[in-house]
């Protein structure tokens, strides 16, 4: 959801059941994808019932245990929980699960990301409103499954273990809440629904939280996903260079390049990599490239420097051939 984001309050559930709005259903809702099973129930997702204005929590706590991070909602609360709130904001529930080693994605809003990742086994994390727009009530739940010939579905939320909502009715609430959802996965996994964009953001909070062990998983499996994807290689160069793991950056740096050739940001990383392997001569011709594509940039003149002070070095180095006009390629 852009723009600012919106308190959100959680409401105990007997007060959130009294608030919904009937809504009748003439027609069937039917997802676009005609793959997916006719029904699935995720039976053996958690359940900790919600305390008063804690469903950002509770509804964490579920995700996660289900992903496999033993954690309780207690434990998350100081997360996610804002007391002047009274409730928990988006931005802390996508942030959190790093905290665990865990990856927050938020899903495309429609309800065929949604069915496609309770079908695929992940019970899926869901922000409503209960209420209208004048008058809006917050509330975090998970959704676990759904049945398309009875057209209902299925949630942990509140102090209810199985809530079952009329489809239509519960599309309501959703939509009232801009259909933000979002899945718990362990590094290396990939929600099924998943866009690279969304992927991407969601993996680098890996590294930003110091995890970069983590984090080259990650980006390996969305190059593995979405192998057309500069910026995800340009990552997994990144977060296997601040593991000193030289040979796999550069690798990585050069596939991002032949991706998205002259990128001066990826060919300022490239000559680092190939500095720290020994190509002293091989780096600065790549820095020449990336300074004809970016003059006057000063991260490039300072890793020109950084790359003059070490010794020429003599191991065998893979040529660098520019793509920028103006600048001689390597024979």
């Amino acid at each position: 959801m852009g723009g600012a984001v919106k308190r959100r309050v959680c409401l105990a559930g007997a007060l959130c059941a009294s608030l919904l709005l009937a809504a009748c259903a003439p027609y069937p809702v039917v997802p676009t994808d005609p793959a997916l099973p006719r029904s699935r129930e995720l039976v053996d997702t958690p359940f900790f019932p919600q305390e008063q204005y804690q469903c950002g929590p509770a509804a964490l706590a579920t995700v996660l245990n289900s992903a496999g991070a033993g954690v309780s909602p207690e434990q998350v609360q100081p997360l996610v929980y804002l007391p002047g709130n009274k409730g928990s904001l988006q931005a802390e529930m996508l942030a959190a699960p790093v905290h665990y080693g865990y990856l927050a994605v938020p899903l495309p809003p429609s309800l065929d990301s949604l069915l496609q990742e309770l079908s695929d086994g992940r019970p899926v994390l869901v922000l409503q409103n209960l209420g209208v727009a004048m008058l809006p009530l917050w509330h975090y739940a998970v959704v676990i499954g759904y049945d398309l010939d009875r057209q209902l579905v299925y949630l942990r939320s509140g102090r209810d273990r199985r809530k079952v909502y009329d489809i239509r009715r519960f599309l309501k609430t959703w939509s009232r809440a801009g259909h933000w959802a979002l899945v718990a996965v362990r590094p290396g996994e990939i929600p099924v629904s998943a866009t690279a964009q969304a992927y991407l953001q969601a993996a680098s909070a890996l590294e930003r939280r110091q995890r970069p062990q983590a984090a080259l998983q990650a980006y390996r499996a969305g190059t593995r996903r979405w192998p057309e994807q500069a910026l995800l290689w340009a990552a997994s160069g990144n977060a296997a260079y601040s593991l000193a793991r030289y040979a796999e950056a550069e690798a990585a740096y050069r596939t991002a390049l032949s991706l998205q050739p002259g990128k001066p940001a990826i060919m300022n990383n490239l000559a680092l990599a190939l500095a720290r392997q020994d190509c002293r001569q091989t780096a600065l011709e790549v820095l020449a490239c990336a300074a004809r594509a970016a003059p006057a940039n000063p991260v490039i003149d300072d890793t020109l420097l950084e790359i003059k002070a070490m010794p020429p070095g003599t191991g065998g180095c893979r040529a660098f051939d520019c793509p920028v006009p103006g600048v001689g390629r390597r024979p």
